[in-house]
């Protein structure tokens, strides 16, 4: 599931924090950028998908993209992720405390957190993630699922189709601004929504975490900020990605 995620931002006065919440949520709910249609073993094309607002990720929509920090010299180049050494209902943790250990969480965690329609289990996998300051973290990330319903034009309370169903995939990765317990980790994702009523599409889109290392792991900061890194969509594994600093997830 946002955004790095530093102390600091964390004393920020609640109008900016509650909206950048909603942010995140953004991101969740849509994805943003570019769509594709899925089919096996096609070539990867994608083209502008039609406007959808949603809650969170940044958007080849949105008007001008503000200006980014430099990205991190401190991790570059394909990262091969490390899995957590614990499994507690379904989600990893555990990570090492280092910069890779701060990604490979990210990933775990906005996988979690995007890839469910369930309101009740995104507030579940937001009191393992998120830090102890983001206290409202599980009534936040709950609103997620039910605005992606709303959206894909599902029931926004009890079951949905068999068919129905989110998934989000992180490919690539940026990290800035570093310290040893703190890294903003900025995920390029897939992020694939299948309805009875609208059918399967997938979407790019860019989505930050705020990581802070705290307890023994790392943790989801609340979002703090609404930076749009809308100019960092790209389609993965192209020299337009290249070129804007997105580097290889490998799982």
């Amino acid at each position: 599931m946002a955004n790095p995620f530093l102390a600091p931002k964390r004393r920020r006065i609640f109008p900016r924090l509650l909206a950048a919440v909603v942010a995140l949520l953004a991101a969740v709910a849509v994805g943003v950028a570019v769509e594709s249609q899925l089919g096996p073993r096609a070539p990867k094309t994608y083209t502008p998908p039609a406007a959808i607002p949603l809650p969170g990720a940044s958007t080849s929509q949105s008007p001008t993209p503000t200006p980014l920090p430099s990205a991190s010299a401190a991790l570059t180049g394909a990262l091969q992720l490390v899995e957590g050494t614990e499994l507690v209902n379904g989600v990893r943790l555990g990570y090492p405390h280092s910069t890779v250990g701060a990604v490979s969480a990210s990933v775990e965690y906005m996988r979690q957190i995007g890839s469910t329609l369930d309101p009740d289990r995104a507030a579940a996998v937001g009191r393992l993630v998120a830090d102890a300051s983001w206290s409202d973290a599980p009534q936040q990330l709950a609103q997620g699922p039910t605005a992606t319903r709303k959206q894909l034009g599902l029931p926004t309370s009890g079951q949905v189709p068999a068919s129905a169903s989110v998934v989000l995939a992180p490919v690539e990765y940026q990290v800035r601004s570093t310290t040893a317990d703190d890294a903003t980790v900025l995920l390029l994702a897939t992020y694939t929504t299948s309805s009875p009523g609208q059918g399967i599409s997938t979407r790019m889109g860019v989505y930050p975490l705020d990581m802070h290392w705290s307890a023994g792991d790392w943790h989801v900061l609340a979002p703090s900020d609404n930076t749009n890194y809308s100019n960092l969509t790209a389609q993965p594994d192209s020299p337009d990605a290249s070129a804007k600093g997105w580097q290889e997830l490998k799982h």
